[in-house]
């Protein structure tokens, strides 16, 4: 089909309508205002690169956006998680999966558990906290906002690998806390060279 005949705008914003996302929650998951989102629907063209990160945000590809009219818009079958689930939801479902430890995960993700704890009531993470949370959980925004798309081997984790990261970070927290006993211990000797040499002096000078 070619481009030209396609009002991009509109056909991103029905393909929206059919998909049952709200313009204001692609506005979040795209990481811009209302008003930008509503100026994309507006143009007639747009440039293959925004298409491509628009279309990954709503779970299609971009051969499906331009025979959108053609295809069947597929239901979430049983037991399925629909392509844009509650982000807060998805990221518990994930902490469960991987079987992480919520005060380790709060530590990594650099923010206190309350804060943690609050993004599991969020229903869409702004750009900053889905980059931040996938990075934490190491696998890609795709993987979280498509729990059905296959991951790239590169990036999936198997639980062995899982495995060896969580023991790594149980080492390097105890590394960290063997290091600081060592320097409190080098203080401490210091501090008795010190005494000794002054105890030395005070012989010395009792003698004379």
């Amino acid at each position: 089909m070619q481009l030209g005949l396609i009002h991009m705008g509109q056909r991103l914003k029905q393909i929206l309508k059919q998909r049952k996302i709200k313009i204001v929650d692609f506005a979040r998951m795209a990481g811009f205002t209302n008003q930008i989102a509503h100026y994309h629907l507006r143009k007639s063209d747009m440039k293959r690169s925004t298409l491509e990160r628009f279309c990954t945000l709503i779970g299609i590809s971009s051969d499906e956006f331009y025979n959108w009219n053609n295809k069947v818009v597929p239901k979430a079958g049983k037991g399925q998680v629909p392509t844009i689930a509650h982000h807060g939801q998805r990221f518990t479902e994930l902490i469960e999966e991987k079987g992480l430890n919520k005060s380790k995960l709060a530590r990594r993700l650099d923010m206190s558990r309350r804060t943690m704890y609050n993004l599991f009531d969020k229903a869409v993470f702004d750009p900053l906290e889905l980059e931040t949370i996938t990075k934490a959980l190491e696998i890609t925004e795709t993987a979280f906002l498509h729990p059905n798309a296959v991951e790239d081997n590169r990036i999936a984790d198997s639980e062995e690998m899982l495995a060896l990261r969580e023991k790594y970070y149980k080492l390097l927290e105890e590394y960290n806390q063997l290091l600081k006993q060592h320097n409190a211990l080098k203080e401490t000797m210091d501090t008795f060279k010190k005494d000794i040499v002054q105890l030395r002096k005070q012989v010395r000078s009792k003698k004379v």
